[in-house]
């Protein structure tokens, strides 16, 4: 689906993370709400949001605007607000997705091009993560994950599908991330459940191994970190050596320290500082890079919240003061801001365990000003822990802490998660 809308049609499916296969699906669903047995097709409905071949007919204009509360013409015509000039860049962004996307679906059969044009877009996706607000990561990731789907129909060569599937639980687990972005656990854990199957149809290792990690860092955040250590020590078992080991180790030591098993944690987080040493060469995770990763500054970031947790706030100011270093020394265009800024969370955290609340303020400083759109769930979450902190006996009625506390609910009162809730498409 294309990042400008076409069609008022097009901008309520984007606004909806609704991609042509889940707006085929849901079209269904919804002339069954009205009695009707009526199906679209998914050429026909990427006709309709192009604007170039007529207005359905009189069933589907019934479901249309029974669905959508507005009328055929409205729905046919242009998106309803003045767009903004396209930039030269964007346009030339917007012009090789479009080629990309008539390049793929001209094939009459599967071929390597297309592959090719697929592993080139997913690779793309997982290294904008680091630095893309989770809603413009959204509508791009479904109507990717979308096209896959549409070309595992289109072969039976073994060989293609498990390239397919390979894509296809790549672009499921940086769904997870962008769900639990926006704040959505439950289907953060759905699509990295999804990922992993795929990496175990195909006996990716290295791909269930990160789909695994991620199913243990939406289990801990849910509240049931004896669930995700659980996870993460199955997963050891046959986890590749390096990167996916260092990530497991990693996520594994943020469930332990929430149960306070404090030399299990340690023993994890040295664990996965050794297995740094034998990172690098994966040819799934660090070759792509990005999101899929997993860096001494990310190691550090958990070792600080593992810490924060334990309630030890030396060693937590210790982790947490290396990791906001590491992450100041990664490249603007490929430093992952929401990282770095949990790290600034993660010392204010610790110096307020210390009570120092100034170099608490301090640390929070630059955390403040971010935008809502990038406000994403674990920031959020870090500081309403933080608040907690701060409300306990020992701050009661502190002038610093009470200062603090509110601008943390004022922030938090307008983060991601609490001001853009859409429901993500189904993971499969």
């Amino acid at each position: 689906m294309n990042a400008q809308p076409r069609t008022r049609l097009e901008q309520l499916a984007i606004q909806n993370s609704l991609g042509p296969i889940d707006f085929v699906r849901e079209f269904k669903r919804q002339a069954h709400a009205l009695g009707l047995d009526l199906d679209v097709s998914l050429s026909a409905a990427k006709r309709w949001m192009k604007g170039d071949s007529g207005k359905p007919r009189d069933a589907s204009r019934q479901v249309l605007e029974a669905w959508f509360g507005e009328t055929i013409a409205v729905l046919a015509g242009p998106p309803l607000y003045q767009c903004r000039p396209v930039t030269e860049q964007e346009l030339a962004v917007n012009a090789a997705h479009d080629s990309v996307s008539h390049a793929i679906e001209a094939a009459s059969a599967l071929d390597p091009s297309a592959l090719e044009h697929l592993h080139a877009a997913a690779g793309a996706a997982a290294r904008a993560y680091c630095i893309t607000p989770p809603l413009e990561m959204l509508t791009d990731l479904v109507a990717l994950r979308d096209t896959i789907y549409v070309q595992l129909d289109r072969t039976h060569k073994p060989l293609q599908q498990a390239e397919l599937y390979l894509l296809a639980g790549q672009v499921c687990g940086l769904l997870s991330s962008v769900s639990w972005d926006l704040g959505l656990l439950n289907a953060a854990e759905e699509q990295a459940r999804a990922a992993y199957t795929y990496g175990n149809v195909i006996d990716h290792l290295s791909l269930q191994a990160w789909a695994r990690a991620l199913q243990v860092t939406a289990a801990f955040w849910s509240g049931y970190p004896r669930r995700a250590a659980k996870i993460a020590a199955a997963a050891l078992d046959q986890a590749p050596v390096g990167t996916a080991r260092v990530r497991l180790h990693s996520v594994n030591a943020r469930a332990l320290a929430l149960i306070g098993a404090r030399g299990e944690v340690r023993h994890e987080l040295d664990a996965a500082a050794t297995e740094l040493d034998r990172a690098g060469n994966d040819p799934f995770l660090d070759e792509i890079g990005g999101e899929l990763a997993f860096d001494r500054a990310r190691r550090a970031l958990c070792a600080g919240a593992s810490y924060v947790a334990l309630g030890d706030g030396d060693q937590a100011q210790q982790e947490a003061e290396a990791a906001v270093q590491l992450f100041a020394s990664i490249p603007d265009d490929q430093r992952w801001e929401a990282g770095a800024l949990s790290a600034q969370v993660d010392l204010g955290a610790a110096r307020t365990l210390r009570g120092d609340l100034a170099g608490a303020a301090a640390a929070l400083e630059s955390v403040f000003l971010l935008k809502p759109a990038r406000r994403t769930e674990a920031i959020a979450q870090r500081l309403l822990t933080l608040a907690q902190v701060l409300g306990t006996t020992r701050y009661r009625g502190a002038s610093e802490a009470v200062a603090l506390g509110g601008t943390i609910e004022d922030f938090t009162s307008i983060s991601l998660s609490r001001t853009s809730m859409r429901a993500l498409p189904p993971s499969s």
